[in-house]
């Protein structure tokens, strides 16, 4: 059973009653003395203090979350790349009880943070040709490492002591040479030559477009095609950047959408829908995972796997007890 965003939170302000090992760690606080919670596709996720080291703790947000990342924590041991920060699994940290006073336990991810800012504000303070070669540095660093992060944007780097340092390895793989961050370093290269353009000549680093507010829910995500996810009394939802409502909160919990589709949860299992909240596939699955890149869906029923296409038919027989898209992307594992 996966616990919901609340639990999470209610955890972070009572550590010593909720965590394993991080009992006597401190949760970075909002202006509300609330955890500064960040959602991510598959994880929620706070900034903590622990042993005088800032840390992201992240939840799992579905059963499949954990699984595609154990072989990422693993190989993580075994590499020696000073751009690459501690990432690990802690399992059985999350104690908690459920609907019915029975006691779950679940696993968290633990990455170490490096003391410094974002990549705007390295936009703001930093020559542009400093930037530059920093991206490049870390690109040969990963290269050199066999370490591909499949989702290099700025929100996932960290400028400290000159250097960047990637964040959030929930997609990473390693040891492959069928994928490559080349297209999102020369995204990122884009963005620091159009800020240092805009910085000569309009006095300004960076277009921002800020994030609308949205109240009036126990929780509300960041926008994604044009859609938040929501969290009510009733589940989780969608709603537009108007707030109103384009699929009513009913599910134990929704994924962001990616190219029209969403993963859902329901007390009958996991299932996709598209921007109507039709379902693509029905919630009747122990896991769904919805590669966008590829227009994929790997799904579990029994212990076993198969492939589904965009449209919901089955491209492949349910036969393999592992993901098929972890046989094709770590052969070596």
């Amino acid at each position: 059973m996966t616990p919901t965003i609340r639990i999470f939170t209610q955890a972070l302000l009572t550590p010593d009653l909720s965590f394993e090992t991080l009992g006597d760690a401190r949760a970075v606080l909002d202006e509300n003395g609330l955890p500064r919670l960040h959602r991510t596709t598959r994880f929620v996720e706070a900034e903590i203090e622990w042993h005088s080291q800032r840390y992201l703790l992240s939840l799992p947000l579905t059963p499949s979350a954990m699984f595609r990342i154990e072989h990422t924590a693993a190989a993580l041991r075994k590499i020696n790349c000073p751009a690459l920060t501690e990432y690990r699994i802690l399992p059985h940290e999350l104690h908690w009880q459920d609907a019915s006073m029975n006691l779950q336990i679940n696993d968290l991810v633990l990455q170490s943070l490096p003391s410094g800012g974002g990549f705007s504000q390295a936009l703001h303070t930093e020559y542009g040709g400093t930037l530059l070669a920093a991206l490049d540095a870390l690109e040969s660093e990963l290269k050199r490492a066999g370490f591909v992060h499949r989702n290099l944007k700025p929100a996932n780097l960290i400028w400290s002591d000159g250097r960047f340092y990637p964040l959030r390895y929930h997609d990473a793989l390693i040891g492959t040479t069928e994928a490559s961050d080349a297209d999102d370093f020369e995204a990122l290269r884009q963005l620091v030559r159009s800020a240092t353009s805009c910085t000569e000549l309009h006095d300004a680093a960076i277009e921002y477009t800020p994030t609308p507010r949205i109240s009036g829910h126990r929780w509300a995500g960041n926008p994604f095609e044009g859609l938040i996810c929501v969290e009510d009394e009733t589940g989780f939802g969608f709603v537009d950047l108007d707030n109103r409502t384009v699929i009513p909160s009913q599910f134990l919990w929704a994924g962001d959408f990616h190219e029209g589709r969403a993963e859902v949860q329901t007390a009958e299992g996991m299932g996709l829908i598209d921007r109507e909240g039709r379902f693509v596939l029905p919630a009747i699955y122990e896991i769904v995972e919805y590669d966008p890149a590829t227009s994929i869906v790997s799904v579990r029923q029994n212990g076993l796997w198969a492939r589904f296409d965009y449209t919901g038919h089955r491209l492949t027989e349910f036969g393999t007890n592992y993901a098929p898209f972890e046989q094709k992307n770590h052969p070596q594992k």
